[in-house]
């Protein structure tokens, strides 16, 4: 039994350190302005500036400046077909008149997130007729590309 609970508090002892050790590795910090509204996962955003960070290990604080409303994402790194490529950028997906944000990334590799697909965004995409996807990316300097999605 006493064996047992040493082994028990070693684990824990080792979990904690390891949790410890992925909070303290967020290096991410971007700022940005968009120039229209937006929807992460369930929560809708006002145009405005926008800092993201990187509190946690695969989750990021999205913070508006102005009214410092904050909301906490889950993401997944990015996968190979949206690779850093060393440009800082934002990317948004676009359904009409609406803005999903779906990329993060500072260029680097290991700072490059994909967000998740909200309902509301999954129901956009699988409607019939299917709405043109574009892809809008916010670059640091605050200008605005816009391409033909998948």
């Amino acid at each position: 039994m006493k064996r047992t609970l040493c082994l028990a508090a070693a684990t824990l002892a080792l979990f904690l350190s390891s949790t410890a050790t992925f909070a303290q590795s967020g290096s991410l910090k971007l700022r940005f302005h968009v120039s229209f509204p937006f929807a992460v996962e369930n929560t809708k955003f006002a145009a405005g500036d926008y800092e993201v960070t990187d509190p946690a290990h695969l989750i990021l604080e999205l913070r508006n400046l102005q009214g410092q409303a904050a909301a906490f994402e889950h993401v997944q790194p990015a996968s190979s077909s949206e690779k850093a490529d060393g440009r800082i950028r934002v990317v948004f997906h676009r359904y009409d008149n609406e803005y999903f944000l779906a990329v993060i990334s500072d260029g680097s590799t290991k700072s490059t997130f994909r967000l998740r697909q909200s309902r509301q965004e999954a129901r956009l995409a699988d409607t019939r007729p299917k709405p043109e996807l574009r892809i809008v990316s916010v670059l640091p300097d605050g200008t605005i590309r816009e391409t033909l999605g998948k």
